[in-house]
């Protein structure tokens, strides 16, 4: 019963260090972008980017966009370019992190980035 106790919380620990691992390295892969492209984003100021959690499901040859929480639709489109442009025209997702294939992507802008 005590060795169920102690793998619970090296478990918990285990996923909450590797979630504060994870966002540092989209919000560090999403600066750099911005950096590159010329983008100024002040940290100090009060406003934060907000980083929206976004996933593609696949049916034939269309793909379509959610929200990963909410599990809600986005848009629709044949391409992750489209999809993109899309959530920043409709929803005015600027930055998001997105979920295809097995694969985290990053839309920054209406453009796609592939993780380095």
């Amino acid at each position: 019963m005590f060795e169920i106790l102690i793998l619970l919380v090296v478990f918990g620990v285990g996923f909450y260090v590797g979630e504060s691992i994870f966002a540092y390295r989209i919000r560090h892969l999403i600066y750099k972008e911005a950096k590159a492209q010329g983008i100024i984003i002040d940290l100090y100021e009060g406003n934060k980017p907000t980083i929206d959690k976004l996933f593609v499901e696949c049916t034939d040859d269309m793909m379509y966009l959610y929200e990963y929480e909410a599990n809600t639709f986005i848009c629709q489109g044949k391409t992750l370019g489209e999809l993109a442009r899309l959530a920043q025209k409709y929803k005015n997702i600027k930055y998001a992190v997105v979920e295809h294939n097995k694969q985290m992507l990053v839309f920054v802008d209406g453009i796609v980035k592939e993780k380095e």
